[in-house]
């Protein structure tokens, strides 16, 4: 039908020269181009991605030809296949990607603004705008996901096997890079083939770490420890940065795995799995669930894990911490098996603990970190020629009381002239009540007094006007290529609190204001009002943002 539509176009090509309409008929040509060069896109991408359908959600209940893909039974089985076979598309991907930007090139020649915002009542400007911004956003996907498309069979141990740490972020008590790290496990993947090995609590690796290295300023401040323990190596906002710093006194310890890369993983991350498969039971440690829990309006597996953690007992009880490795162990035994039509649903899940910063990577080999980097999964904080805000909290309380408070963000931002000045207010809200945190009461300590390190990562060069609400003398440094806004608040429970930073940027192009929201890792949506010039815009920052404020 395309093909027939751009055969009759071409009886009105003649109006190309025609001044104004010619500029209509041309638009015209040139989206009959891109529809055209979409296609064949879509066209490749089926047949490239039709061994994989199940495993992505589209129904493929017809027999397999004989030499074709085998019938499978489960995920796992699927996993293997992808690992022995993704490589093979690798040439289609190409194809698709020079499609796409043929299509793009295509787009980028409509003038959107030329067009009437609506005609006879209906939206026309913003729809093209809208299929232009989606094909940019798919072909910058796909530029993102071709090269770990082509590095999955390796990161999937084929040809050789790979091991990775699952390190384990506790989001509720929240640290820089998502979370206290309490626990850490091995996996081994071999050909595809997934194989948990050993867990252990972070304590006793740091048992094992024997050298007297300097701690953090804000650890010697605020938790009054002179050298650093390895659970707390946490301290930079940039993943990769915090695991150099693990990796590097990780790696001194002698008789340890020496793991390929290491995979953080938070709270959430299980949560949404179970949400999908259901209750588990796992030996030894009892029923896990994503049911809500009264006793802390959260997840029952949140709440089971905190209970089994951190419980005051009349005994030493060595290893609690190492529950999460048994639980992840019989989530994923679960997630194999599980029914076809639930493949999707998963992948999802892992997608979008990607996108959401709940599911974070680090590799040893550079290739391979730069993949991760690329693709937005690495935790990096991103180097930026126009505004840029990251909030930055490390509960320093010991306590577990992120899961009960909740959190805002309003920005507010006046530009006049070449100087803009910004207001940032972040209040945060604990409704709930406190817990008896007393060690003699032998009761959980969830809801305990909030301390709060807070930083806010801005342009580099920006100015400190004035900081409201922090408990001690502001510090204003930098690091990762930013100015970095220090302060620090205590809340109690039932209570409400909020801390406001007031600051001009350095001079920056401000033809179109563009701001880079950068979410932390372990927290949960936020929302985020950014008044500019008066204008509101409210955004949910679940994920890294790009916004154009006019």
């Amino acid at each position: 039908q395309l093909a027939d539509l751009d055969t009759k176009y071409q009886k009105v090509r003649w109006t190309f020269i025609i001044p104004v309409v010619g500029n209509y008929t041309r638009d015209g040509q040139h989206a009959l181009n891109a529809g055209k060069s979409l296609i064949k896109s879509l066209d490749t991408l089926i047949v490239s991605v039709s061994p994989y359908a199940d495993l992505l959600g589209f129904k493929t209940d017809e027999a397999t030809p004989s030499g074709q893909t085998p019938k499978v039974q489960s995920i796992e089985d699927r996993i293997v296949y992808m690992a022995q076979t993704l490589d093979l598309i690798s040439p289609d991907l190409d194809k698709i990607g020079a499609d796409m930007a043929e299509a793009q090139k295509e787009l980028d020649m409509i003038k959107d603004g030329r067009y009437p915002v609506k005609l006879f009542g209906k939206e026309i400007r913003s729809k093209i705008t809208a299929i232009k911004s989606t094909v940019s956003e798919s072909a910058q996907l796909l530029t993102q996901a071709k090269p770990l498309i082509k590095l999955l069979p390796d990161l999937l141990g084929n040809p050789n096997a790979k091991t990775y740490m699952i390190l384990f972020q506790n989001d509720a008590e929240l640290r820089p890079t998502g979370g206290f790290m309490t626990a850490y496990a091995f996996m081994k993947v071999t050909k595809g083939k997934i194989d948990l090995l050993s867990s252990y609590d972070i304590y006793d690796l740091d048992a094992r770490f024997n050298k007297r290295v300097p701690a953090p300023d804000a650890i010697k401040k605020y938790l009054n420890e002179t050298y650093l323990n390895l659970r707390n190596s946490n301290m930079s906002p940039d993943f990769k940065v915090s695991m150099d710093t693990f990796s590097k006194y990780y790696n001194d310890i002698p008789g340890m795995i020496r793991p390929d890369g290491i995979i953080a993983i938070d709270t959430q991350l299980p949560v949404e799995i179970l949400k999908v498969i259901g209750p588990i039971g796992v030996g030894g440690w009892g029923n896990f669930s994503a049911n809500n829990d009264p006793r802390c309006d959260c997840p029952q597996v949140v709440y089971a894990l905190e209970e089994i953690a951190d419980r005051p007992t009349n005994k030493i009880v060595t290893g609690r911490k190492a529950v999460l490795g048994p639980l992840m162990h019989s989530m994923m035994a679960n997630a194999m098996g599980s029914p076809k039509h639930l493949w999707p649903k998963l992948l999802n899940v892992a997608f979008d603990a990607i996108k959401q910063k709940h599911l974070l990577f680090y590799f040893f080999e550079e290739k391979t970190q730069i993949v991760a980097e690329d693709f937005n999964a690495a935790g990096r904080i991103t180097p930026t020629a126009y505004d840029y805000l990251h909030i930055n909290d490390a509960n320093l309380g010991g306590a577990k009381t992120d899961m009960f408070i909740t959190r805002e963000v309003e920005q507010e931002i006046t530009v006049e002239g070449s100087t803009v000045t910004k207001t940032v207010s972040i209040s945060y809200h604990n409704p709930y009540k406190g817990s008896n945190c007393n060690l003699e009461a032998g009761q959980l300590c969830l809801n305990g007094t909030y301390r709060d390190y807070i930083r806010l990562l801005v342009p580099k060069g920006s100015t400190l006007i004035s900081v409201v609400g922090s408990e001690v003398k502001e510090i204003v440094s930098e690091d990762l290529d930013k100015t970095v806004f220090e302060a620090f608040f205590t809340m109690r429970p039932e209570s409400q609190s909020k801390i406001v930073f007031k600051y001009t940027l350095p001079a920056m192009d401000l033809t179109t204001y563009r701001l880079l929201l950068q979410k932390q890792p372990g927290t949960p949506a936020i929302k985020h009002t950014i008044i500019f010039n008066g204008t509101e815009t409210v955004v949910q920052l679940d994920q890294d943002r790009e916004l154009v404020l006019n």
